[in-house]
């Protein structure tokens, strides 16, 4: 079994420190440029859903061309062209619909929780 001696050991140290104190001052640096960055939001439910079926449509449209070439058969295709000719404006309607919801001029989520929330006043038409 080798051992250090004390200076071997005393220079060993330096090197780790030296090493942890310039990791420390890269993340130090780091932290400093991610400041001044917006913060990344996640995409939005509509969004992903318009994306994701508009990418299934667009498999199925070149799938189909691709069996019509190969098969010089157009006659089983139809029921698939029907899929994204029907899905497309579907998912375009709902965000188009979510997107008028969520304005300005739209009711958003937020007013109509507090409109639930807050109590039913009276309009001046009691007895008593």
């Amino acid at each position: 079994m080798a051992f250090m001696t004390e200076s071997e050991f005393e220079k060993k140290l330096k090197k780790i420190q030296d090493e942890n104190l310039q990791k420390e001052r890269l993340k130090q640096l780091k932290d400093e440029r991610n400041k001044s960055k917006p913060a990344k939001k996640p995409a939005s439910t509509s969004k992903v859903i318009l994306w994701a079926v508009s990418i299934m449509c667009l498999e199925i449209i070149i799938f189909c061309e691709y069996i019509m070439v190969a098969l010089q058969d157009t006659s089983a295709m139809y029921v698939l062209i029907g899929v994204p000719v029907s899905l497309i404006p579907v998912v375009l309607g709902y965000y188009y619909k979510a997107k008028a919801e969520n304005t300005a001029g739209g009711i958003t989520y937020e007013t109509a929780m507090a409109q639930m929330i807050e109590p039913i006043t009276d309009t001046g038409n009691s007895v008593g």
